[in-house]
């Protein structure tokens, strides 16, 4: 199929919904580390910004961002078909992928 089909909207809309998730991840980041901590009454609160950073993403950021990969290749192949703009569809599977994952999330607690 051509790059106008199903098949190269699909793979532009991830490239999209991946995009707005490393907006947010930097957002996060730069918010994180800008941040001083001097308390270090709690555990890993003396951690550097860096070393904060680090530790957040291999404990709690790799494995809920692998998963909304794989709720948003989901979404996004049920997307891509209704919506005919690769930009769109992207952002929409992204809203609608941490919409879903949130849902299991408070549905777990």
């Amino acid at each position: 199929m051509d790059h106008d089909g199903v098949r190269g909207r699909y793979g532009r809309s991830m490239a999209v919904a991946s995009g707005w998730y490393v907006t947010a991840i930097a957002a996060m980041a730069v918010g994180t580390t800008s941040v001083p901590h001097d308390d270090c009454a709690a555990w890993f609160s003396c951690l550097s910004p860096g070393e904060s950073l680090v530790f957040v993403a291999l404990v709690w950021g790799t494995p809920v961002l692998l998963g909304l990969l794989v709720v948003t290749a989901l979404v996004t192949a049920l997307v891509v078909r209704l919506v005919p703009s690769a930009v769109l569809a992207g952002t929409t599977a992204a809203v609608l992928s941490v919409g879903v994952c949130a849902a299991v999330y408070l549905g777990r607690s």
